[in-house]
């Protein structure tokens, strides 16, 4: 989750949720440290994104989890979604990715954190590290936007994966849906991805943007959302959600 927006602070404050706010570089987490100051208590993951797959901030990254201000490492992980020429899956992009990724990877282990996985048109890889990952005290796929088979797939192969969902069960992804209703409740996680992946005023694809940017107050929407889908009261979904969200996180807020 990018906090960019100070009204975002003031949800989360008005909220009273437990979160962790992914960062990605040393001005990012200055920032978010800011916009979060005073709130309800929260957590940082900082990661080498897989969209700027660059080591200019590994040592930043090293420090602050060697110091154990980070709660977890990410995002982090594989993007050839195709959306830019370092984006198209190429020998060479998919060699860079692999080395940054591969260092996250290394260092999460050294350090007993959990990661939190960025993957777009790269799932076979996802697999491919299944077995490295599932050593990790956990890991959560950020905006999981695959089919009920994969992920119950995954989750078997990495039986501490939590599977994070956002807007996209609001916005008719016919995948995405399917395996927030197919999953056990105890590997399900709520995100905003804030400002990114705004809420729409229907679900049916192309349908217009109810706004230009998601942000906390759009967290029991999705979790009502999950919850219509699960034939669950959506009381019942955020109190299991709060309990995945502990067994991950606990250790950070003591």
């Amino acid at each position: 989750m990018a906090l960019e927006q100070p009204s975002f602070a003031e949800d989360y404050r008005a909220l009273g949720v437990l979160g962790l706010a992914s960062v990605h570089d040393g001005v990012g987490l200055a920032t978010t440290r800011t916009i979060l100051d005073g709130a309800s208590p929260y957590l940082i993951s900082f990661g080498l994104h897989p969209q700027l797959p660059v080591m200019d901030e590994a040592d930043t990254l090293s420090g602050l989890a060697a110091r154990g201000e980070l709660a977890a490492i990410g995002e982090c992980g594989f993007d050839f979604f195709g959306d830019s020429p370092d984006r198209i899956r190429t020998p060479d992009n998919e060699k860079n990715q692999r080395a940054v990724f591969e260092f996250q990877l290394e260092l999460a282990g050294q350090r007993d954190l959990p990661l939190v996985l960025h993957f777009r048109k790269a799932n076979d890889l996802l697999f491919s590290y299944a077995r490295r990952m599932s050593r990790l005290p956990a890991v959560i796929i950020h905006s999981w936007p695959g089919p009920a088979n994969e992920a119950m797939d995954f989750l078997h192969r990495c039986p501490r994966a939590k599977f994070s969902f956002g807007t996209g069960v609001l916005n008719g992804n016919k995948k995405s849906r399917s395996s927030a209703a197919a999953l056990p409740a105890t590997a399900i996680l709520v995100e905003t991805d804030a400002p990114f992946q705004p809420p729409r005023a229907s679900p049916e694809p192309g349908a217009p943007l109810t706004r230009a940017y998601s942000t906390f107050t759009d967290l029991p929407r999705i979790i009502s959302g999950i919850a219509g889908l699960r034939g669950i009261t959506p009381e019942a979904l955020s109190e299991q959600v709060n309990e995945n969200f502990m067994e991950v996180f606990g250790n950070a807020l003591r």
